[in-house]
Parts: structure tokens; C-alpha cells; sequence
């Protein structure tokens, strides 16, 4: 499976989470626990998928994905992290020697 970027992997977990409990009422400090994700990086994704229109704000720090939400369904391309140029391995591959 290939790397994928960390923002990736922050809003896979997410959509993982909302896609087990969908139509559950969740706060955001119950999302950053059960996606293993910083509070406040979990706050500004919240955010964000709130602003494009892939989860409901209820009230104040409480979210809610619906089962038909388009995010729950959309298909997930993972993006490839960078991996260092060969070129680099080899000269250090060299100076190791």
C-alpha cells in the first residue's frame, strides 16, 4: 500500500469514524479520540469538512455525518508521499562506507 500524505491519513481516519457512527451526534473531542488526531488539528478539519458540506454542525463543537452524505460514499484516491531521488541514496550509500 503507498504512503500517503499526513492530511490524507488525518481525513481517512476521520471519514472512517463518521462512516462507523454515521447519524451519531459526536463532539470534537470525542472525533479526535476515536481518530487518534490532535484536538486542534481535529477542530480545523471539522472546519473545514463542514465548510465544503461533508458533515453538519449541530451546535457548538458537536457534528453529525449522515449515512447519505457524499463524503461517506466519495472514493478515496491516496496521494503518494515523495520518496528522496536515487541519486541521493546512492551518494549516501557512499559517504556510510
Amino acid at each position: 500500500m503507498a504512503d500517503t500524505s499526513p492530511l490524507n491519513d488525518a481525513l481517512g481516519r476521520l471519514r472512517n469514524v463518521f462512516c462507523r457512527m454515521a447519524g451519531a451526534e459526536l463532539t470534537d473531542t470525542d472525533l479526535a479520540a476515536l481518530a487518534q488526531l490532535d484536538h486542534e488539528e481535529c477542530r480545523i478539519l471539522l472546519g473545514v469538512l463542514q465548510e465544503i458540506g461533508a458533515i453538519e454542525r449541530r451546535r457548538r463543537h458537536v457534528f453529525i455525518c449522515r449515512p447519505s452524505s457524499w463524503w461517506t460514499s466519495a472514493t478515496v484516491r491516496p496521494e503518494p508521499v515523495p520518496q528522496p531521488r536515487q541519486r541521493y541514496l546512492t551518494r549516501l550509500a557512499r559517504a556510510a562506507s
